[in-house]
């Protein structure tokens, strides 16, 4: 009798290892596929944009020029030429009458993450118009400040670091003044920003992996 209850104790801590270990492996494989879930932002695919080419070129008043076609009829972009900004700021594209298929479209109206750059979006004419001295390279370094991938920092930046426009004889191409004035007024004034039929906000075009990341503007 002894040794039939010696049995059932042993029988039972053995089992309470197992379901302590099985607890702790569960627990772990959570915690692994959680950290291993990137946030997706909720960007919204525009079904008639999913097969689109884009045609890429320097601008002046714009990072890029960018002609859209082969996008079919829709009520959020149309076929022809856009102004053209970036968000991949390391990761090359070619710019000289570059062309890029099957590009696939994407709305960032109402998305949250891209608050602060639609703000500025909506912005950028008036801040242009009220100091003369803010170009396109100051409007794209604030764009990289809020909505880079990867993660862009102007002051730890190295200068030789930038995409070739923003230096001219190895000199700063912009202000970083102006940046930072850019930068704050939008910190400032995004969170109250409500979006509206006229509101300006960017589509962006899903070039492949190995291509920097466009977007335009439309409204």
């Amino acid at each position: 009798m002894l040794e039939k209850t010696h049995l059932i104790i042993l029988s039972i801590f053995v089992l309470s290892l197992f379901v302590f270990a099985s607890c702790e492996i569960l627990e772990q494989n959570d915690k692994q596929l959680s950290e291993s879930l990137e946030s997706v932002e909720e960007v919204i695919l525009i079904p008639e944009g999913k097969d689109a080419t884009i045609t890429v070129n320097k601008d002046n008043k714009a990072f890029f020029r960018i002609e859209f076609s082969d996008i079919e009829q829709n009520d959020v972009i149309q076929n022809g030429i856009g102004e053209g900004w970036c968000i991949d700021w390391q990761t090359e594209i070619d710019s000289e009458n570059g062309v890029y298929n099957g590009v696939e479209l994407y709305s960032t109206y109402r998305v949250e993450k891209w608050k602060p750059v639609n703000y500025l979006i909506n912005i950028k004419d008036d801040l242009m118009t009220n100091n003369a001295e803010i170009t396109y390279r100051e409007i794209q370094l604030a764009i990289w400040s809020f909505r880079a991938n990867p993660e862009f920092n102007l002051e730890e930046v190295a200068l030789e670091d930038l995409p070739g426009r923003m230096v001219k004889d190895g000199q700063p191409n912009f202000s970083y003044e102006r940046v930072k004035e850019i930068i704050t007024t939008v910190e400032q004034g995004y969170s109250d920003f409500e979006y509206n039929d006229e509101s300006k906000f960017a589509v962006i075009a899903s070039t492949p992996s190995d291509v920097q990341t466009v977007f335009t503007v439309v409204n």
